[in-house]
């Protein structure tokens, strides 16, 4: 596979991985894990190549060139239903994933505090569909070479406005992950995929090897291991969307709309009875 133009790559991030319930309202953030197989397998037919996010982020710190096509999958909050659902997945498929734990709320038998699905914890639905990773499951995950553990803090606060505050969640995140898995290097994901400064100089400083956010774009040469952008996948993500993003034209996409939108509004003041949407 030759190496990409500008040498970028671009990086998944998924949440939930759970069937649909009838009769409950879609879960939030959430995929089944049927999807999940359509969208990597697809990628995968369209010639991507998923790599682990140790072996990009080595690549980038010893000046070596990434090649054509390669995409790094990864999961945030660490529900339990990655290891049931979306764990036989990445197996089958051999795709390499970075789960971001919170730690506070490992072998938690309670939704995440920061759980915006209204049905989570209810009788209504499964246990498996908001129910936290538990730190066995981590484990087994891990010795299989596949999956990589990493930190998204310890409660999963945003605490952009408060570095110390901020630091010293991070801080305890890091040291259980190292106390419960032995982990020597651990990498960052910011919680709800915010950064800031103050806070992007914390993580620099935390001794995290990278640090990713949820910003839609692709991982350009030259780019701030402590700023890697990802983008989130959805339920109505096709393998084609995916490639889009990976292809970096979300970006363009996206930056057309932020130009447009102006002349819009424009118009729609100009024009009311014919208003046009963004």
């Amino acid at each position: 596979m030759r190496a990409n133009k500008d040498n970028s790559f671009g990086i998944l991030n998924y949440h939930r991985v759970a069937p649909r319930v009838a009769g409950v309202l879609a879960p939030t953030w959430n995929v089944t894990p049927a999807r999940l197989r359509n969208q990597l397998a697809g990628l995968i037919e369209r010639g991507h190549r998923p790599w682990p996010l140790r072996r990009v982020l080595e690549c980038r710190l010893c000046g070596e060139a990434v090649p054509a096509g390669i995409f790094v999958v990864t999961f945030d909050d660490a529900y339990d239903n990655v290891y049931h659902n979306a764990w036989p997945v990445l197996k089958e498929l051999s795709v390499p994933a970075t789960v971001f734990v919170t730690t506070a709320y490992l072998d938690g038998r309670r939704p995440f505090p920061f759980d915006d699905w209204p049905a989570a914890g209810s009788d209504a639905a499964p246990e498996l569909s908001w129910r936290p990773l538990t730190a066995a499951h981590c484990a087994e995950m891990m010795e299989s070479g596949l999956v990589e553990i990493g930190s998204h803090t310890h409660t999963h606060a945003d605490l952009r406005g408060q570095p110390e505050l901020f630091r010293r969640d991070l801080t305890r995140s890091i040291d259980a992950l190292r106390e419960r898995f032995g982990l020597r290097a651990v990498c960052f994901a910011y919680p709800f995929g915010y950064h800031c400064a103050k806070i992007t100089a914390v993580a620099r400083r935390s001794g995290v090897r990278c640090a990713l956010t949820t910003e839609p774009k692709i991982v350009a040469p030259g780019e701030d291991r402590f700023s890697w952008g990802r983008f989130n996948v959805g339920r109505f993500d096709t393998p084609a969307t995916l490639s889009m993003k990976l292809h970096g034209w979300y970006a363009v996409v996206h930056g057309l709309r932020r130009r447009l939108r102006p002349l819009a509004m424009l118009f729609n003041k100009k024009h009311p009875s014919g208003a046009i949407s963004s």
